[in-house]
């Protein structure tokens, strides 16, 4: 009877411990993981000094330095990296503590990050992209960071296509702009769909201004072997425009300046001022 009881007991308690994971135990969320999210310093720096370990986990593999970025919370998250923790730890969705920095739109987060060696990129295709996160969401200054610590602007995932054709899509003028700047491919898009097409879809006739201004090919087809004309919204400003543009000749400094950029390369681009030609030339090449 007694080994009844003592059986009873452990399934009692083992019950227990499942509750107690989905409701919150050291298994799911630590006293770190809470003054992160919180932005409670002063709590995050004393659990630190007792000894407690910045680098756990929960069960989904969120770890305080998730909770801290996405938060926006610089002070912890800077205690936490210096403590430490995993900068480029990744949940079980594949999210980073740089692509929470992204969707939050945090620069100051993000910048920590990447001072401390977090990938700037996922390197698995199926992972959430922080580019892609910060585009979608409008933060072009994480955009800018991201660019300048060498992000590859082209990056495709499978479905949401290039950080420019998540620019058209989500109608992101500013994230279009930076991303061509930083040497994106006006071009491409996802399969054949290029981000000129996605911006017309749209009807968004600034950023499809943008795109022709970088040289947007007005004669690109998608899969339906279409132009993007032909998929414009009857009636609307940017059919109108369009099917002026293509009955205009292009200018001939309008083609020099894309020549010229795409002779020197992305990866030169940021020669361009360093170049001995007068500042309204530079100025020229650099669409100022």
């Amino acid at each position: 009877m007694k080994g009844g009881d003592d059986d009873d007991d452990d399934v009692w308690n083992a019950s227990a411990v499942i509750l107690d994971i989905d409701s919150g135990s050291w298994a799911d969320r630590s006293p770190l993981h809470d003054a992160a999210s919180q932005g409670r310093l002063l709590a995050l720096r004393t659990l630190i000094a007792q000894g407690h370990s910045v680098n756990v986990l929960t069960i989904d593999h969120i770890s305080p330095l998730h909770e801290a970025c996405v938060g926006s919370h610089v002070a912890c998250t800077r205690a936490l990296i210096d403590a430490g923790a995993n900068v480029n730890v990744t949940t079980i969705d594949g999210v980073t503590p740089l692509f929470n920095a992204c969707s939050a739109g945090s620069l100051a987060c993000l910048e920590l990050l990447l001072q401390s060696e977090a990938r700037p990129q996922a390197l698995v295709i199926c992972q959430p992209s922080p580019i892609h996160e910060a585009v979608s969401r409008g933060h072009s200054k994480c955009v800018e960071a991201l660019i300048a610590w060498g992000v590859d602007v082209d990056y495709e995932i499978p479905h949401m296509g290039t950080p420019l054709y998540t620019a058209c899509r989500c109608k992101e003028f500013l994230c279009a702009h930076k991303l061509l700047h930083g040497g994106a491919n006006v071009q491409k898009g996802t399969h054949m769909e290029t981000p000129l097409h996605a911006a017309v879809q749209k009807d968004c006739l600034s950023i499809v201004k943008l795109l022709l201004e970088f040289g947007a090919d007005i004669n690109a087809r998608n899969l339906d072997y279409k132009r993007p004309v032909e998929i414009a919204p009857p009636g609307s400003l940017t059919e109108g425009f369009l099917l002026i543009y293509e009955a205009t000749p292009r200018s001939l400094h309008q083609l020099c300046r894309q020549q010229i950029r795409e002779s020197l390369g992305r990866s030169r681009l940021h020669l361009l001022p360093q170049l001995p030609l007068p500042k309204a030339m530079n100025d020229f090449l650099l669409y100022r």
